[in-house]
């Protein structure tokens, strides 16, 4: 069973996310903010790391950096959401996110990304 870390700072999001994703057989684990994102994703060794863009303590900027220049989760793809448009989206990318939603979140369209972000 793949495993899928959600670091999303808005309860009511990330619970949408996690439900969603459960549904489709994933194991998901949570985290609030960038750093206990970080934590979490050295600790449990996802699949896949789903972040938002602007959060509290860590964004999804630091929290890509973190996770790429750690080496022992550094492949890990990562699926950045955000509601800030193209621009964040962008930024995020080049640091090293692999794609992006925008929020919104389109359950099908999310589903679809981390099938391909899975294989």
């Amino acid at each position: 069973m793949k495993k899928i870390l959600i670091v999303e700072d808005d309860e009511v999001e990330r619970e949408l996310v996690r439900m969603t994703l459960e549904r489709e057989g994933y194991a998901v684990v949570t985290a609030e903010d960038g750093v206990r994102g970080f934590e979490r994703a050295l600790a449990e060794r996802p699949d896949l790391i789903i972040t938002d863009v602007s959060m509290p303590a860590a964004d999804g900027v630091e929290l890509v950096r973190s996770v790429r220049s750690a080496p022992e989760i550094a492949p890990t793809p990562i699926l950045v959401t955000t509601g800030f448009g193209t621009g964040s989206a962008t930024l995020t990318l080049t640091q090293g996110a692999d794609a992006y939603e925008p929020k919104p979140l389109d359950p099908d369209s999310l589903r679809e990304s981390v099938r391909r972000l899975l294989g």
